[in-house]
């Protein structure tokens, strides 16, 4: 064979092989993973205080995608078309899904539990934060010490009229309805679901808006639609810090924990694993939940939370004694009957 005819094809051959290594490289480094969260402020600030350091650290990018729905996620399990790597999850969904076995279970040699609280780390689930379902009124409408403050308040449409908005779901509706009807927070378990209907239909003629997405309270109070209403605790105080002339209430709130976990079957377990070992350390979790005043799920976090901010939150020291914690496993196993039942009377 020609020498120059055998060098250009052994010099063919090295350049194939450096331009395959070099494609496999950076393929092997190209990693991404899916979050799915709930919008709003609330997206808004888990990616400045969570995937935005996360990507810096770690080279990993993170595509976040609203809103978690129980039905899509376990269409993906079934299937075995995984969108949702990681998944923001409501306690109770989280309940549901461990019952249909739809999560990876965890690494703790990779996630570091030493200071998270108790009852914020599972076999298949690390808090992201404690949430809080309140009680919010306009100050313009209710100025001085004429406000509403509890749910017996709220249901008092003879003492504080006004336009009223509630989530358009039975999840803490039954509840409040049940304590606006009198029944002791400690006694609300197992829920007696048509007490808390007959209850709701009281206020029912009363409502306004019927909101599905934890964003929409805060737009209501901001836009002066609603002149009180059942919101997320941290979005109202997001507005509050930006001027709206709300306030709000814990006086029979509701404190529940938010879970991240990973959807079964994905291929990125590995990844999702770092990140949600990241978003349980101090510094994330005390960006996240000073900025949106919600629970931190790691007691370090307070030493990075202004003293002003932590005494507000949901599970502070002052309020331990106003609010309760639904019960995610009666939920869990009544919430697809209460569900259909609920989406039929709303349409009453």
């Amino acid at each position: 064979m020609n020498k120059t005819l055998c060098f250009v094809m052994v010099l063919a051959v090295i350049v194939c092989t450096i331009l395959t290594a070099g494609g496999q490289q950076e393929g092997a480094t190209a990693k991404e993973i899916v979050v799915s969260s709930w919008g709003g402020a609330y997206e808004e600030n888990f990616i400045k205080a969570m995937v935005e350091p996360f990507e810096a650290q770690t080279g990993i990018r993170v595509v976040v995608t609203s809103y978690p729905d129980f039905a899509k996620m376990k269409a993906m399990v079934d299937t075995g078309n995984i969108e949702w790597d990681v998944v923001d999850v409501e306690d109770r969904m989280f309940r549901r899904g461990l019952k249909e076995g739809m999560f990876e279970k965890l690494d703790y040699s990779v996630i570091d539990k030493t200071n998270i609280l108790p009852g914020a780390s599972h076999d298949y689930a690390v808090g992201i934060e404690f949430w809080g379902g309140a009680l919010a009124y306009s100050t313009e409408k209710y100025p001085g010490d004429n406000h509403p403050e509890t749910w017996a308040d709220f249901w008092n449409v003879a003492k504080f009229p006004g336009d009223r908005a509630l989530f358009n779901g039975p999840y803490d509706m039954l509840e409040i309805a049940l304590i606006a009807d009198g029944v002791p927070m400690d006694d609300l378990y197992p829920l007696d679901v048509d007490r808390a209907f007959r209850s709701l239909d009281k206020i029912k003629p009363h409502v306004t808006v019927w909101w599905e997405k934890g964003a929409q309270p805060a737009q209501l109070m901001t836009d002066r639609e609603v002149d009180m209403t059942y919101a997320y605790s941290g979005r109202i105080a997001n507005i509050i810090k930006d001027g709206v002339p709300a306030a709000i209430s814990f006086d029979g709130g509701s404190v529940n924990i938010e879970w991240l976990v990973i959807t079964k079957g994905t291929k990125k377990v590995k990844e999702a694993m770092q990140f949600i070992a990241f978003c349980a350390q101090p510094k994330p979790q005390a960006e996240f939940n000073a900025a949106l005043q919600y629970g931190p799920i790691n007691s370090k976090a307070f030493d990075y939370i202004d003293p002003e901010i932590a005494r507000n939150l949901p599970t502070a020291p002052q309020y331990i004694d106003q609010v309760w914690i639904p019960d995610a496993e009666w939920w869990a196993d009544h919430d697809e009957q209460i569900t259909e039942r609920w989406n039929a009377w709303v349409l009453e």
